[in-house]
């Protein structure tokens, strides 16, 4: 059987690969079909994947995995490199890659066997790079990812990162104003940050004033291992009526992984999202038009459950290794 090293390629050096938001569903959960899960940074982590068959990387972002992929593809390994954003378009939503992280990632690149994207809208944006594959995010939907009956009263829920905060701004007033009339309250599960990013919806970037309508999860215990951590988060988004995902309107929100979108719709909860195209039993909607848009779900329980449906069902067809068994057939072959 061919083994796959999939690594971590935007130098994290945390305990698990894990750790990350995107990495996880990236290299973790494919490395446990395939082979391993790699973090560049720790002990003979590139000579573990240089043992590997395939040399898979996911954002290619740091001085260590462009050296990693000149390294396999001096040894004649193919390298494959997995793309979940267009690193060029970060500025528009969060603080741009530094220079010598782009021409890392260029570095990697003209190494690079082949290119795989989550979309193929990210596949597109790739093209000046070659011709990607789209391989789409998975979720394993085992019973933890079993719906559960919406809250009463409504729960609106944003499960994010910093990526969307630009975003979250520009809906914060429309959002403002659906709880200032009904009586649901919003819950923040948050990765990888410990401040607060509900600023635009308080007017007050801390805990203290969000008490009551507003809570938030953050990951306390260090000591978490990656499957609690997402048991937390997972259970506290469970409950919803609504997700939210609002990345600042751009090229790069129309391009980023689909992450958010399906992870809530494994739970069956339908989603609002600023993408101009979403996806089965998510709503696309303007930053000006949330309002009027969550407040009719809130309001239409059939049309809620519709939708609910429609993303459950999505998330069912994403349950499958597929892309990455035609790729890793590809580059060896």
């Amino acid at each position: 059987m061919t083994k796959v090293a999939f690594v971590v390629g935007h130098e994290d050096s945390r305990e698990s690969p894990s750790d990350t938001p995107e990495s996880y569903w990236r290299v973790l959960i494919p490395a446990r079909k395939f082979g391993t899960a790699l973090i560049l940074g720790r002990a003979n982590a590139a000579s573990r994947a240089l043992a590997a068959d395939v040399v898979w990387i996911h954002q290619p972002t740091c001085f260590a995995a462009a050296q990693l992929a000149e390294d396999a593809r001096g040894q004649g390994k193919p390298v494959v490199l997995d793309f979940s954003e267009d690193v060029w378009a970060r500025g528009e939503v969060d603080r741009p890659y530094s220079d010598a992280r782009l021409d890392a990632c260029e570095r990697a690149l003209a190494a690079g066997s082949l290119i795989v994207a989550t979309s193929a809208a990210l596949a597109a944006s790739l093209l000046p790079w070659g011709e990607a594959r789209v391989v789409p995010a998975v979720i394993p939907l085992g019973p933890e990812w079993n719906p559960s009956l919406p809250a009463s009263p409504a729960r609106l829920a944003w499960w994010s990162d910093g990526r969307q905060k630009r975003g979250f701004e520009l809906v914060a007033a429309g959002l403002g104003q659906v709880m200032a009339h009904t009586d649901c309250r919003m819950d923040h599960v948050q990765f990888a940050h410990h401040a607060p990013l509900m600023a635009g919806l308080t007017g007050a970037d801390s805990r203290a004033a969000r008490a009551g309508r507003l809570s938030a999860y953050f990951e306390e215990d260090q000591n978490l291992s990656a499957e609690g951590n997402l048991r937390v988060f997972r259970d506290a988004v469970r409950p919803a009526t609504l997700h939210l995902e609002c990345y600042a309107p751009g090229a790069y929100a129309q391009t980023v992984s689909d992450l958010p979108l399906l992870r809530a719709a494994a739970l069956g909860i339908p989603s609002i999202t600023t993408r101009e195209e979403a996806p089965p039993g998510a709503l696309s909607a303007a930053p000006d038009e949330w309002e009027a848009a969550v407040t009719e779900v809130l309001q239409e329980p059939g049309h809620r459950r519709a939708l609910s449906l429609a993303a459950r069902s999505w998330a069912e067809s994403r349950f499958t290794f597929s892309s990455y068994e035609a790729v890793i057939k590809e580059v060896t072959s």
